[in-house]
């Protein structure tokens, strides 16, 4: 009997659509074909076609099915598909399960979840798990955005199979190869495939993968490349300039070695290298960093800046403002050099060129969820890009104990509180883990909040808005479901969908909307944003009252509860949304007046502290989109040191 599955695989592998109406006619010649060139998209055709050979199943008298089928594409030309056609295991040619997909995304996102665990002596199997499903639910639906791709798709389930696992080796996730079992079939039976890994069965989440050395690589100062080279024994005088080909011949010839190098050996001999080089200092500033400031700051600007850091041009002219700013900052005194640049910069008005310094001692909770995003984003994002899969599964945290969110956050509770390098130890934990991207989201201020994102664009007209979304490429579904809706046309829910995309490195918020303002026109604002004049200590009511509004009625009145604002709870959702934003703005002026240090009598613990154990409150309460808010506006006024 030909199996259903098997039908299907024989439709979708026909390309074009005259050749798929001429082997159905070679099949049943004296049948009514429904199948016409009015049939429609490309599914409407398939379904049509499959329902005449369904019929033609159900009538068939033959013992051998499978010559009559392998006869008509032979007639109908549809070559190689009628000698491959049945050999193809009738398990590949069944629809890819739930269950297969949940293991799918349990190697993906494992990964990083493993890391860290181990990071944190769990190695309880069924815990991660619960971590994995933990993300699902409260973080990014990575199991949702795999079922849409494959539902999405209209080619035949075998052929989804192989693209996934063609996709995996493409993206260099080894430890994942022939998940959907096509891999290693079409390699014995000499189909086309994407070669897999001579080593794959080795890989695990210890390993070094493609994109571990890619970020290692983006780091890397240019001057110690030589000595990371020479210490991973790789030629140095090797006639090559692709250095992630070197860097992965090296590492799968030392694959099967017993004393192969891992990622926790990588990162040893990186931080090795920055010492012995010289290039340690974390709070460098980096080459693209100098590249946008020169990229931004008008011409007129130019010579007030080098006279201020003290660079003498007259003497060479031939050397490009770039190169004059590296020169300066390679023999500037070590860990001073961003804060004179930005001192210089604050002067000129453009200080948002650079980014600074979060405080070191405080670290809200509330910060974690976007290094979680950024983290869970580096497993998912090369898949997703390569197969132009659906990102916008992105959920609004509510459990701060739960998933990669709760892994973050045991980790940092390994520092005290009051530990001045807690920040900076979290951030090398995070390194030394391998998430060198992460460490820069959690050391810098690239972070903006929703009330200075909102104070920017509120001033821009419909068309002019439209014209920096594009500009920022913000993502065009979830722009379509804002407009999609019968509320006014409303420039802060838009920014919000681009300040939330997926995004696996650090962004420059400022330095992007400042790039997009100027390129539609609007170069007072676009200025006015590099000098910070848009930056606030105060929560826009507009974004109170839109935080608000995103709740249910329970988690509402919760929330009156967890500030303390009992009255608000039988208030109507306006009123308690104006109630909550009154809230915020007295609880910042109560920060303002409250003195730094405990000098009250009934104070125990420093203002900045206080003011973090409260915001940590609020964030596991499940409210961290305010959370966060008030986090961004309150971090200005902490100490730097």
């Amino acid at each position: 009997m030909v199996s259903e599955e098997l039908l299907d695989h024989i439709i979708r592998s026909i390309s074009e659509e005259r050749d798929l109406h001429r082997f159905l006619l070679e099949l049943i010649p004296d049948r009514n074909v429904t199948l016409s060139r009015s049939a429609g998209k490309r599914g409407n055709i398939a379904t049509k076609a499959k329902k005449d050979l369904e019929r033609w199943r159900g009538g068939m008298k033959t013992a051998n099915p499978n010559y009559l089928l392998s006869l008509a594409l032979e007639r109908a030309t549809c070559k190689p598909l009628d000698r491959t056609f049945f050999q193809v295991p009738e398990e590949l040619l069944k629809a890819i399960s739930p269950q297969e997909v949940d293991q799918f995304v349990y190697k993906l996102t494992g990964r990083h979840c493993t890391r860290l665990a181990t990071a944190e002596c769990i190695a309880d199997k069924n815990g991660i798990k619960a971590v994995i499903d933990d993300n699902n639910k409260d973080l990014f639906d990575t199991r949702r955005m795999i079922i849409d791709w494959v539902d999405g798709h209209e080619c035949s389930n075998y052929e989804k199979r192989c693209r996934l696992d063609d996709a995996i080796i493409k993206i260099g996730r080894h430890d994942m190869t022939d998940v959907f079992k096509t891999t290693y079939y079409r390699v014995k039976t000499g189909n086309e495939v994407v070669g897999p890994h001579a080593d794959a069965e080795s890989f695990n989440s210890r390993s070094v993968f493609d994109d571990d050395l890619a970020v290692f690589l983006k780091y890397l100062p240019s001057d110690a490349m030589h000595l990371f080279l020479e210490k991973l024994g790789i030629p140095v005088d090797e006639e090559s300039d692709d250095l992630e080909e070197r860097l992965r011949g090296w590492r799968d010839k030392q694959m099967s070695d017993t004393k192969a190098c891992d990622l926790q050996d990588l990162v040893s001999i990186y931080q090795e290298v920055l010492n012995d080089s010289n290039c340690s200092d974390v709070i460098k500033v980096t080459d693209e960093e100098l590249k946008n400031l020169v990229e931004n700051i008008p011409s007129e600007l130019v010579q007030d800046l080098t006279s201020r850091l003290g660079i003498d041009i007259t003497n060479e002219r031939n050397k490009s403002l770039l190169q004059h700013l590296k020169g300066w900052r390679d023999n500037h005194e070590i860990g001073t050099c961003r804060e004179a640049l930005r001192k210089a910069l604050q002067e000129l008005g453009l200080s948002g060129c650079i980014v600074d310094l979060l405080p070191p001692h405080h670290v809200y909770q509330a910060e974690v969820v976007r290094l979680a995003y950024n983290i869970l984003y580096k497993d998912v994002e090369l898949l997703a890009t390569l197969l132009g899969m659906d990102t916008s599964r992105r959920k609004e945290v509510q459990k701060a104990d739960k998933g990669t969110v709760g892994l973050l956050i045991d980790l940092l509770n390994q520092y005290k509180d009051d530990d001045v390098y807690r920040r900076h130890d979290f951030c090398v934990s995070l390194g030394n883990l391998g998430y060198l991207d992460a460490a820069q989201l959690a050391f810098f201020g690239y972070e903006v909040s929703l009330s200075e994102l909102s104070n920017i664009t509120s001033p821009l007209q419909k068309e002019e808005m439209e014209r920096l979304l594009d500009h920022l490429q913000a993502d065009k579904a979830g722009r379509s479901v804002v407009r999609g809706t019968k509320e006014p046309y409303d420039n802060l829910k838009l920014i919000m969908v681009w300040k939330n995309q997926f995004r696996t490195e650090p962004f420059h918020y400022r330095l992007k909307l400042a790039v997009g303002l100027k390129a539609i026109q609007q170069p007072k604002i676009a200025y006015d944003v590099l000098a910070g004049k848009y930056r606030t200590l105060n929560v826009n009511s507009d974004v109170v009252e839109s935080i608000c509004n995103s709740l249910d009625v329970d988690p509402l009145k919760k929330l009156c509860g967890e500030i303390g604002q009992y009255k608000l709870m039988q208030k109507s959702r306006s009123k308690t949304a104006k109630g909550v934003g009154v809230w915020v703005t007295n609880w910042l002026e109560q920060f303002d007046k409250t003195p730094a240090r405990t000098t009250v009598l009934n104070m125990t613990i420093d203002k900045f502290t206080s003011r973090r154990l409260k915001n940590d409150k609020i964030f596991r309460a499940g409210f961290f989109e305010l959370a966060e808010e008030i986090m961004l506006v309150e971090y200005p006024r902490f100490p730097s040191d």
